[in-house]
């Protein structure tokens, strides 16, 4: 007995062969990151320097001082 066969399984299909790199290429793709990476960490520190700096902290005793400071120099201008 004859059975039917589906022909089109059957046929191989063309081999996709995945492109892969050589070693040459993967040391210049490595060397083109390295540079990238380089750069960014330049133009990173270089914005860093550019932006505007938080104000020098003050500690809590010289806060109080300066406040008391300016208390008494509020009193003294509103006696006189």
């Amino acid at each position: 007995m004859l059975s039917l066969v589906d022909f089109s399984l059957l046929t191989t299909r063309p081999c996709v062969r995945i492109p892969t790199l050589s070693t040459r290429d993967r040391k210049n793709m490595n060397r083109q990151k390295k540079l990238q990476q380089l750069f960014k960490e330049k133009a990173k520190k270089a914005n860093a320097k550019l932006a505007p700096k938080k104000p020098k902290y003050i500690c809590k005793a010289d806060r109080l001082k300066l406040e008391a400071e300016a208390a008494q120099a509020s009193v003294e201008n509103t006696e006189s």
